[in-house]
């Protein structure tokens, strides 16, 4: 069924890193096209690519599920708390909730390391309001279970929250069934609705097409605010990429002071060996020096030496 594809497809993009989505993507769509499902192709091609936040969300909902689940129990428990006024017991589970997160998002920056996947403080701050807006509400938490986010979830606590679009829900999947279950008519040609009469063509529109024509307003609206979805996403991406280029200059600057300080260190290194050298080299003259003072010394000693040995000789032989 398109429907389980459509969801397998999902489930794999939004798996990869963020780097290799719009590549990834583009395969599904010509791999859809080319087996000829148009429906498949173009559903696939709606899923936006998803920033790193959203992403890091994604990996947390495929490997720390448990850990995310007791958050998202958590929330449940803030939730019956708020509702009971305990103050108590929300104070208590407020902690708990802090102590919750910082180790999701320090999980969620060891999983960035293992992908060599850089982290901006951006996309840190953008976890830490998605994982907040799962203990807030039912649906952010059911849209992070998902693991299909494109981008993060806020909640500043009035009115419904926005989960971004677009996300695979069962709407969605059902959407893409009934297109391909729309089979051409006979000899190939496609269904076409009955033709209205001269007479049925005068006749005044019921009501339902009045709300109709007064509901394309607001497809057109919600179109834009689609599109501006979209392109505040698109901003937040290259923001994301700027900050990690940023961070990556940053790096190579600091590891260039430490390049720096090392030649210094070298540098001094080098004057101190050589200053060693010249008094070694200074020392070796003088032991050269002496070394011949005293060769001298010596030769002196054995001439003397023998002398007085030549002078006992003689006078042992004249007392004979």
């Amino acid at each position: 069924m398109e429907s389980v594809d459509l969801d397998s497809i999902a489930g794999k993009l939004y798996g990869v890193s963020p780097d290799a989505f719009t590549s990834s993507r583009s395969a599904e769509v010509r791999a859809a096209r080319s087996a000829g499902n148009r429906e498949l192709a173009a559903a696939v091609a709606q899923l936006r690519r998803p920033t790193v936040g959203a992403w890091l969300a994604n990996q947390l909902a495929r490997e720390c599920k448990d850990e995310l689940e007791a958050l998202l129990d958590l929330g449940t428990s803030m939730r019956k708390a708020q509702e009971a006024g305990d103050g108590p017991e929300l104070r208590l589970l407020a902690r708990q909730r802090r102590e919750m997160v910082a180790g999701l998002v320090s999980d969620a920056r060891r999983l960035a390391r293992t992908r060599n996947q850089p982290l901006s403080e951006n996309s840190t701050r953008e976890l830490e309001n998605t994982l907040e807006a799962a203990v807030a509400t039912t649906d952010a938490a059911n849209a992070l279970r998902s693991g299909r986010l494109n981008v993060g979830l806020t909640y500043s606590g009035f009115g419904p929250l926005d989960l971004g679009a677009p996300l695979i829900t069962e709407s969605s999947t059902r959407a893409v069934q009934r297109k391909s279950a729309a089979a051409p008519g006979p000899a190939g040609k496609p269904k076409t609705s009955p033709q209205l009469s001269p007479s049925s063509k005068e006749r005044p529109r019921p009501e339902g097409s009045k709300k109709i024509a007064h509901q394309r307003p607001r497809d057109h609206r919600s179109g834009l605010e689609l599109d501006l979805a979209e392109a505040e996403q698109k901003v937040k991406s290259a923001e994301d990429a700027v900050e990690a280029t940023l961070q990556e200059a940053n790096d190579v600057q600091t590891e260039c002071n430490a390049l720096r300080g090392e030649i210094v260190d070298a540098e001094r290194h080098l004057r101190e060996t050589k200053k060693r050298l010249g008094e070694a080299q200074r020392r070796l003259v003088k032991a050269k020096q002496t070394d011949k003072i005293a060769k001298k010394e010596v030769l002196r000693a054995k001439v003397q030496r023998d002398k007085a040995e030549t002078l006992l000789h003689l006078a042992m032989s004249s007392e004979s």
